[in-house]
């Protein structure tokens, strides 16, 4: 076999230096969809062309991205990316340069039209849950839900039974309020705690207000705080605050929840947890939902669609499976996961490098290269196997270094010629440092111009 030139391997996660990434002006500034043509995604939230400056610096430029209805999309990139300011933008609390913002069919961002956050029908829920301390969970649920003139606070009636509304929702009474003066050691084991939630029949004469506590009373279920709506914030943990936080947001039933970075504070046990039951309990509800953040992990496991931001731009925006095994180019493919990169050679839809010659789909904009042409090629760790004898596409290597995650863990071996590549076992197979073993590859290479 010809010597190849150095192999690189990225990790998930960073920029780096030296690694080909993709220049602002390569390939225009054209965004990869999963679907086009007669598959082409139906936007529910439709953004055309959106530029947002922070005086004479750029942080949206020309940004174009269709959600369809119902779906949950995440906007994934590196800090300072842009992709918290599209959410406030999105949100009606940044004004824009140019472009428009559509949901559901109305315009709330465009030419001479600026609707105010409150008036787009959205909901929020930010990173540190920014509940009112003042407030109990229920009132803070409540929060954006229309109440009575008679009856703001939702407080019992003179000689009103626990049959009544209070009844319903026993957190807003003003014995619940009372309860929230004391300590937590008091209130363990009360009443209030044990059942404060049983639901009652509205009467007509407060029709508005019983609709309006049943609405919270229906929310603290959902997201599992039905015994603390007599809590204040200060007596809840991180991940109980982001669900008052979430349940808040859903309360007036919006068009579209907005979610920027809402479990980056909890521990990493708590925010897997959390962000699952979130992601479920959203397409429970069928609503349309946009989540900013920078793990990777997060967006693929969680959203029906990506969108990959860098420098004010979206690369790319598909499913999570397209983004991951299809990425537009050698940055999103290292942003998104771990990759390895070999210098290698096109030839009649395979590629010539360091593992062999390998089956390969060309990624570039235009048509396969000439024979010969110097390319780079692009595989995921877990694409290369620990191949029999006797299959093909295969390589010997030595085992040369171990990082060991419990299930499974990142090998590194050295090839023939020097190099060095890295394949993702399964823990019940990992070999041993020094052992000798054959390389094979599962999945066709991905080939991408150079300098892409």
């Amino acid at each position: 076999m010809e010597s190849h030139g150095p192999v690189r391997v990225r990790r998930c996660g960073a920029i780096r230096g030296g690694a080909r990434a993709r220049g602002d002006g390569a390939r225009g500034a054209a965004v990869r969809h999963s679907r086009h043509g007669k598959g082409e995604l139906v936007g529910w939230v439709t953004i055309e062309a959106l530029s947002v400056s922070y005086g004479d610096t750029r942080v949206l430029d020309d940004v174009s991205l269709h959600i369809p209805r119902g779906s949950l999309v995440a906007v994934l990139g590196p800090s300072g990316c842009g992709k918290t300011t599209l959410l406030r933008a999105v949100a009606g609390l940044l004004p824009v340069d140019s472009g428009t913002i559509t949901v559901g069919g109305r315009l709330v961002t465009g030419p001479g039209v600026l609707r105010a956050p409150e008036k787009r029908g959205m909901g929020w829920v930010p990173q540190d849950a920014s509940l009112f301390p003042h407030l109990s969970v229920g009132e803070n649920i409540g929060f954006g839900l229309p109440r009575t003139k008679q009856n703001d606070d939702l407080y019992c009636e003179p000689g009103e039974t626990s049959g009544g509304v209070g009844g319903l929702l026993a957190g807003l009474t003003r014995r619940g309020r009372a309860n929230r003066a004391r300590p937590v050691s008091v209130l363990a084991g009360t009443a209030a705690h044990a059942n404060p939630l049983t639901a009652v029949p509205i009467s007509p004469d407060r029709g508005r207000q019983t609709s309006r506590a049943a609405r919270i009373a229906e929310l603290a279920t959902l997201v599992g705080l039905a015994e603390l709506v007599d809590r204040a914030p200060s007596q809840l943990s991180g991940g109980q605050a982001q669900r008052v936080s979430l349940a808040r947001a859903l309360a007036p039933r919006p068009d579209l929840i907005l979610l920027d970075e809402p479990f980056a504070a909890l521990d990493p046990l708590l925010r897997s947890a959390l962000r699952t039951e979130v992601a479920a309990l959203l397409r429970g509800q069928h609503n349309t939902s946009v989540i900013v953040t920078h793990d990777q992990e997060e967006a693929l496991s969680l959203a029906d669609f990506v969108a990959v931001m860098r420098g004010g731009k979206i690369l790319q925006f598909g499913t999570p499976a397209d983004v991951y095994e299809r990425p537009v180019d050698p940055w999103v493919a290292g942003f998104v996961g771990d990759t390895v990169e070999l210098d290698g050679q096109w030839r009649d839809g395979q590629v010539e490098c360091a593992l062999g010659s390998l089956p390969a789909d060309w990624m570039g904009a235009a048509s396969a290269p000439a024979d010969g042409t110097p390319v780079l090629v692009l595989l995921r760790p877990e694409w290369l196997t620990l191949a029999l004898p006797s299959t093909e596409r295969q390589t010997g290597a030595v085992t040369t270094a171990i990082a060991y995650a419990g299930h499974d863990a990142l090998v590194s071996f050295a090839l023939p010629a020097g190099l060095t590549v890295r394949a993702r076992v399964a823990a019940p197979d990992l070999p041993r440092i020094g052992d000798r073993l054959t390389l094979g590859v599962r999945q066709n290479a991905l080939a991408y111009p150079l300098g892409a």
